[in-house]
């Protein structure tokens, strides 16, 4: 990083690479950087332990690019990899597999590697093609670009000419493994047709009777905006647009509103919540429509 008084000496362009000599190691409080002497004398900080593995000597000469400037003048420097070089294939083994939180907050299926540094990496199984690898096997693959130290791929293409997967259409899953994730939950792995991945959280459709070996039939169901879609299982007791009816266990007012919560149960001794207008007259049975299903159960309204 450079402070800003270092504009005076050359002002860097982003995207470009210069050359800068290694001065000294500075410790500041618990983190430790190169200090690099830039054109024209600037001064700018490499964090120490992002490029441990990278055998930057003291007094040597390394060609950074700039990889960013942002708003408050900070350059941050890219030095080049010992071995990854951005635009070349190399073969990459999988060490392992894993349920990871991406950058949206989703939990996603990936593949542990390891690089020629014994460095781990991540990579979402669906950048890897939906290939899934097994543990010991290689993955070759492209360097798309080299970011604080790391390695970003290119997204691999799955071989295969397949269909895609249409909203609302029903598509078989198979479920082959299951596994908890780093937020303590357990997913089933599963894959499609079109040999593609995905992961379903387990506790939410624990009475649908899934288990590892089985297929099932779902519904892929935008939720987002951003055009993402999750799967939706075919529930095997309800289904949207039919009408039920519920045994009533209790009923409460809604704070700050006229609605009424129902707490019912159906003849598989399921217990529901339904949400009707304050003037909805209640019966110990009452008769409600499915509107849909989410994340396993049955949105229930009054029948219109």
């Amino acid at each position: 990083m450079k402070r800003e008084e270092n504009f005076i000496f050359m002002k860097l362009r982003e995207g470009k690479k210069y050359d800068f000599t290694v001065e000294k190691i500075l410790e500041v409080g618990a983190n430790a950087f190169y200090l690099l002497k830039g054109p024209g004398g600037g001064k700018y900080l490499l964090p120490k332990k992002t490029y441990e593995h990278y055998g930057i000597k003291l007094k040597s000469v390394i060609n950074c690019r700039v990889d960013k400037i942002n708003c408050q003048g900070e350059v941050f420097l890219e030095p080049p990899n010992p071995y990854y070089e951005e635009g070349k294939e190399y073969d990459f083994e999988v060490s392992g597999h894993d349920i990871r939180v991406n950058e949206v907050g989703e939990m996603v299926r990936g593949l542990l590697l390891k690089d020629k540094f014994a460095n781990e990496l991540i990579l979402p199984l669906a950048n890897a093609g939906g290939y899934d690898i097994p543990i010991g096997g290689y993955i070759r693959l492209k360097v798309r670009k080299i970011t604080k130290g790391k390695l970003v791929f290119t997204e691999t293409r799955d071989k295969q000419s397949s269909v895609p997967l249409q909203e609302d259409r029903v598509n078989e899953f198979y479920i082959y493994d299951k596994m908890r994730g780093t937020d303590g939950k357990e997913y089933f792995l599963i894959r499609d047709n079109n040999n593609s991945h995905h992961i379903l959280p387990a506790k939410q459709y624990s009475y649908y009777g899934l288990e590892t070996g089985k297929t099932f039939k779902a519904r892929l169901i935008s939720y987002h905006n951003t055009g993402r879609y999750k799967i939706e299982p075919l529930n095997p007791y309800y289904e949207p647009g039919k009408e039920y009816e519920f045994d009533l266990i209790s009923e409460t007012g809604k704070p700050g509103s006229d609605e009424k919560i129902l707490l019912l149960s159906d003849k598989h001794g399921l217990r529901h919540e339904a949400k009707v207008p304050g003037d909805y007259t209640v019966a110990k049975r009452i008769r409600l429509r499915v509107e849909k299903i989410r994340k396993g159960r049955p949105l229930l309204v009054v029948p219109k």
